[in-house]
């Protein structure tokens, strides 16, 4: 069955070249190119699957299970406007969707995401698993904090209400200005899923159990091959996993992976050369690490107002219902 897929203008290619164009000369690439290749995005279905807990115990795929039902809970509209910011892979997407078609007459499904590849991944399982099911997928990109109440209004009907489930997306953001557009997106009678990954314990002591989830084989072998795609040699640079803290108290804490140049390299890339020196870096990922105790201010500082919160029993990833506030 065809897919069709709308590209926003943040998805467009000259877009995308002034980002990377900007990112090589600033010597930080944003996260959205190790997805947005089909190859890259293959390379992170891999990693994703051995090593994202939702992939590898069940019993946090049914912590999400709860958390849709309490949101559902607050819905009472017969049609629900279900809205995935950042679908990936689309995994807890078909679980929850399967509930949500439970509980309203009509349901309407707009994944999004900045790789098209990883829409399709979503939506092919999907439209043999619901053949009737409506659906808008958009390529887009969160960074740019597009429109979306103009890409969502033509698909509702009036009373609609908005189930946005924004996943794995807060660790990959400059976390505060994401989570006050996200504030933006919410109507009143609108809720909020959304997820963070957690640290069980401030900085000192959660780090090291932590910092090899990313610092492995199948990590490394999806940020080389951005790399790869770019056009750097492989045998010029190495790469490094490390964490920092973000705040004294060690209660928000960063991880980041750069590229350590070990010899000179010229890149000639969308009509600029762009020239690296032994030593020097590129940073090219990082992921944000709350402890379960910050979390909820962090959420309350942007506005928005936690009605219920399911934390997993290692305490490393946490599901927060939220609405807006005021």
């Amino acid at each position: 069955m065809p897919i069709t897929l709308t590209f926003d203008d943040s998805q467009y290619p000259a877009r995308i070249a002034a980002q990377l164009r900007q990112g090589l000369r600033q010597r930080r690439l944003s996260s959205k190119f190790l997805y947005d290749s089909p190859a890259q995005a293959q390379r992170w279905l891999t990693y994703h699957q051995a090593y994202s807990p939702s992939r590898t115990d069940t019993a946090l795929l049914t912590l999400y299970q709860q958390a849709l039902q309490a949101a559902l809970r607050i819905l009472h509209a017969e049609s629900l406007h279900y809205i995935s910011l950042g679908c990936g892979g689309g995994q807890k997407d078909s679980v929850l969707l399967q509930q949500a078609r439970s509980h309203c007459h009509r349901l309407h499904f707009t994944p999004t995401d900045v790789s098209a590849a990883l829409i399709l991944e979503t939506m092919a399982p999907l439209q043999e698993a619901f053949p009737d099911l409506a659906s808008t997928p958009y390529v887009l990109d969160l960074e740019a904090q597009p429109d979306l109440h103009t890409l969502l209004s033509p698909y509702e009907t009036a009373g609609s209400q908005r189930l946005f489930a924004c996943f794995g997306m807060i660790p990959n953001f400059a976390y505060r200005p994401f989570l006050v557009y996200l504030r933006r997106l919410i109507r009143p009678g609108d809720v909020l899923l959304v997820s963070a990954n957690l640290s069980p314990r401030p900085f000192d002591e959660s780090s090291a159990h932590i910092l090899p989830q990313y610092d492995n084989p199948l990590a490394h072998a999806w940020f080389a091959g951005l790399l790869d795609s770019l056009g750097f040699p492989p045998a010029h640079f190495r790469l490094t996993v490390h964490a920092e803290s973000l705040r004294a108290d060690g209660q928000i804490w960063q991880i980041q992976a750069d590229a350590t140049f070990t010899a000179p390299v010229s890149l000639r890339l969308h009509g600029d050369t762009f020239c690296f020196t032994p030593d020097e870096r590129l940073h090219l990922f990082f992921s944000n690490r709350f402890t379960p105790q910050v979390m909820p201010s962090v959420l309350a500082e942007a506005g928005l107002s936690v009605v219920d919160t399911f934390l997993w029993t290692s305490q490393e990833e946490g599901i927060y219902v939220c609405t807006c506030s005021g």
